[in-house]
């Protein structure tokens, strides 16, 4: 095993010798083992025709790990762009992670906006969202290169609606894989958030060190009252320790006891 691993590494910085030399795009630290790791996954089959049309792209490598293994992040050349990334193990130099935001080819994109949208404006549920009148909404179906999915928004008014929908590359068939409200989504994230706040704020009440101590395991519960005005309870074992009512809007707290 030893003697398999120095060969990969004589491997490696050999070929990253021939990157410096030719002053390969990968060749971006001072360290000849983590450029040929860099080359080696710059080249591989998700990246060799990805990171090409990003000139002089930048390149984060941290590793080995415990394991071995090397975490590799890309981005453009200002650094304002997410490019993907790879863990590759130094030892087999197998990828044994990677992603990258890539848009799907034209031809390929063209193919499945055709079967998504058929299957999209044909679909039983997702009509009865649009009150089964998709010609009074605003459309606009693309490809989610992040998420790796379709995705159709539709808009009337105030009110929306998203559908989400996968491609079997093998066989081309379509599925519906969610249909939501994204301001019924925006409500509840506003919504947890919120709740979120009343107990962080309410966990700077006075008194409240002396009610938890000695409870390892207890519970926060938030419950909104009116306007920003939020209750919280802190609970262990079905005891109330501590109660505090919250002001988010004046980050004040309106009152608090213990038990």
């Amino acid at each position: 095993m030893r003697t398999r691993f120095t060969r990969l590494i004589l491997c490696i910085l050999a070929a990253a010798l021939l990157a410096l030399a030719a002053g390969g795009a990968a060749a971006q630290t001072d360290d000849l083992k983590a450029n040929a790791i860099i080359l080696i996954v710059a080249n591989s089959d998700l990246f060799a025709d990805w990171l090409p049309n990003y000139p002089d792209y930048q390149v984060n490598a941290s590793g080995p790990d415990e394991d071995g293994n090397w975490y590799i992040e890309f981005h453009d050349s200002a650094w304002e762009e997410w490019l993907g990334y790879a863990v590759i193990n130094e030892t087999s130099g197998e990828i044994v992670d990677s992603f990258a935001p890539k848009p799907l080819p034209a031809d390929v994109y063209q193919q499945q906006l055709e079967r998504v949208t058929q299957k999209i404006m044909n679909d039983p549920e997702v009509l009865g969202w649009l009150d089964n009148q998709p010609e009074l909404w605003d459309t606009y179906i693309d490809f989610n290169r992040w998420d790796r999915v379709w995705q159709a928004w539709f808009s009337r008014g105030i009110i929306g609606v998203v559908v989400s929908a996968g491609v079997d590359e093998q066989n081309g068939s379509v599925w519906i894989s969610d249909i939501s409200d994204p301001n019924a989504l925006d409500e509840e994230d506003a919504l947890n958030d919120a709740r979120s706040s009343a107990i962080n704020l309410a966990y700077s009440a006075p008194g409240i060190d002396v009610a938890l101590e000695g409870h390892d395991r207890w519970m926060s519960y938030a419950e909104w009252q009116y306007d920003q005005v939020w209750s919280v309870t802190f609970a262990a074992d079905d005891t109330r320790l501590f109660y505090a009512l919250v002001d988010l809007a004046e980050e004040e707290v309106l009152d608090s006891s213990v038990g």
